[in-house]
């Protein structure tokens, strides 16, 4: 099986690939700053079928990645949700006043009042959910806050729940999770043009392909020095579904979806 430094390398080769080709097939149109931001996502590109490998090293990599820049592209995103929560995180928040006044009201009086006299003292519940601040509004407390909160919900929250319901050599190494990859890419990278979008999702599938072909060609060995032989992991990688048929259904009911919308932003709807 190919190790870490193995794949990372192709995947630098992809993204120098993508990224050259491009620079001189375009030169005018990729400045270079974009052209690194081509390279980088191709070598991103040929790490990430390791996903499914709790243990390895682009996993913890991706994620400790994943909690420090999704605070920052998903900023307004972010906001925007909240903003959506805050009536239902203000309801809990009454709702949960009430509860401690009712439990309270069964004790007696002289310990309801003392309890009642700290309870008001701390405050504890806010009143008010205030909004996410504007960028010239941010302050040290909430940066720091924010940051936090953000690094444990997705390296502990999320970076969990995927190693429960991931398993090695599933519907992450396989060929439509390249296509659902380079689309995730081209969604993020939209704001800075269709062109350097489109750019990005080549660069991780080509660095994804990358990963698979080379874990394909592990998988085969040569007996006496000439004759093939499989070994078990021979398909396992370079696939087209996995064991799970209801893990193939959702990624490819997620490509459909991605492609649809991918085709309304490049404006292709019009002309088809």
């Amino acid at each position: 099986m190919s190790g870490f430094k193995t794949h990372l390398y192709g995947g630098m080769a992809a993204g120098v690939t993508t990224s050259a080709f491009l620079f001189f097939k375009y030169p005018s149109m990729f400045e270079p700053t974009k052209l690194l931001g081509i390279f980088l996502t191709g070598t991103i590109g040929g790490l990430l079928p390791d996903l499914d490998s709790d243990t390895s090293k682009p996993f913890s990599i991706f994620f400790t990645l994943l909690s420090m820049v999704v605070p920052i592209l998903f900023f307004k995103e972010i906001s925007a949700i909240w903003l959506y929560l805050i009536p239902y995180i203000q309801n809990c928040f009454v709702y949960i006043s009430k509860i401690i006044s009712f439990t309270l009201s069964f004790l007696p009086s002289k310990l309801n009042l003392i309890i009642n006299q700290f309870y008001n003292s701390l405050n504890p519940l806010p009143i008010k959910v205030n909004h996410f601040p504007n960028i010239e509004e941010l302050t040290p407390e909430f940066i720091i806050t924010y940051f936090v909160i953000s690094f444990i919900f997705i390296k502990y929250g999320l970076c969990t729940l995927v190693k429960k319901i991931t398993v090695h050599r599933g519907i992450m190494h396989s060929i439509p999770f390249a296509l659902l990859c380079s689309e995730l890419g081209f969604f993020i990278f939209i704001p800075s043009g269709k062109n350097m979008a489109i750019a990005v999702g080549i660069s991780i599938f080509i660095g994804f392909l990358t990963h698979l072909l080379i874990d394909e060609a592990n998988s085969i060995t040569l007996k006496y020095g000439f004759i093939p032989k499989f070994k078990k992991s021979a398909g396992t990688a370079f696939k087209f579904r996995s064991r799970s048929i209801t893990d193939t259904i959702i990624v490819y009911f997620l490509i459909l979806s991605g492609g649809i919308k991918i085709i309304q932003l490049i404006g292709l709807s019009n002309k088809l």
